[in-house]
């Protein structure tokens, strides 16, 4: 749920980074853009599938020996997290196949031919050797709940189908909540975590674009110029990686996030820290990124980046 680059490779919708600073982790492609705040019309088709009910729903707890042995047995404990799903195995007819399930994912092809399962429309794509079954739970921004099958040998897309059946009737009558004091950033919403009046000082120019990857991630943009607020599960921060180390900055309410900054090419700032305590130097992490796309003049990316992070913390529950 859910960084940027010096250039748009429009073959595959992938921003691409000048700087090993920059998450290259994620994709713009399935982003939603509306304009103004607050945006779009957020309704759920079904009310069970609003964005607040999903935030709060453990995905890894949906995976349940007892949905799986619907569909096969069971091979292990699920594992992931509510940011970027949950991952299990599953035997049927003696073939392994590996089922993902992720909660709120962006859905850009939502208007195209659909299937109905479970009362929803569901957009399916078969690929070699996998399935991937998107139930549309909103229009705008769109969302779905995902579920994907992979497979070598047998049928994905059967295998999927019974999945994603079984997970929007666990999400109907009975859905699993994240454990409370697992996470900080579950249940929020990145977009609420910035104020209009600091996003309009960030991002120059009136109005800005508002899109979304996931439900835990947003982002404001205009005239090359990017604010974005994210959550997700990663290393330790304050650790330095190929560059040089991560400047330590107070953001308040004993809060000490690390800034990494590029000023050569596409000038950028990325401010990370850990909202719980890391365990074998991974945790939760919570990012503010800063963008001058047009380098433009008297434009501090980390100034603007540590004036949006005190802000995040201070509308953050505390841990």
């Amino acid at each position: 749920m859910l960084r940027l680059a010096c250039a748009v490779l429009a073959a595959v919708a992938l921003l691409t980074a000048c700087s090993p600073n920059v998450d290259t982790t994620r994709s713009v492609a399935g982003r939603n853009t509306v304009t103004g705040q607050p945006e779009g019309n957020t309704a759920a088709m079904d009310p069970a599938f609003t964005e607040t009910k999903l935030r709060l729903v453990d995905p890894c707890a949906l995976l349940d020996d007892k949905l799986l042995a619907a569909v096969g047995t069971p091979d292990g404990k699920p594992h992931g997290d509510p940011f970027q799903g949950c991952k299990a195995q599953v035997t049927v007819d003696d073939v392994q196949n590996t089922v993902t399930v992720t909660l709120g994912d962006a859905v850009p092809e939502w208007d195209r031919d659909a299937l109905s399962l479970a009362g929803m429309r569901v957009l399916e794509a078969r690929q070699t050797g996998s399935c991937t079954d998107k139930a549309v739970t909103q229009a705008s921004p769109t969302r779905a709940v995902v579920v994907r099958a992979e497979v070598k040998g047998g049928e994905p897309c059967a295998v999927a189908r019974q999945v994603l059946t079984g997970v929007i009737a666990r999400i109907r009558t009975a859905p699993p909540r994240v454990p409370m004091g697992s996470s900080v950033m579950a249940g929020q919403d990145p977009c609420l975590l910035v104020d209009r009046a600091t996003i309009f000082a960030i991002v120059p120019g009136g109005d800005p674009k508002r899109d979304s990857e996931s439900l835990y991630d947003c982002a404001w943009r205009q005239k090359g110029v990017t604010l974005e607020v994210y959550g997700k599960i990663g290393s330790d921060p304050s650790v330095a990686g190929f560059d040089a180390a991560p400047t330590p900055v107070d953001l308040g309410g004993g809060v000490t996030a690390y800034r990494s900054d590029t000023s050569a090419g596409y000038p950028s700032c990325t401010l990370k820290w850990a909202d719980r305590p890391m365990a074998d130097g991974v945790g939760e992490i919570v990012t503010v990124y800063v963008a001058n796309g047009q380098k433009l003049p008297d434009f501090d990316t980390c100034a603007k980046a540590v004036v949006a992070g005190k802000i995040v913390v201070a509308n953050l529950p505390k841990s």
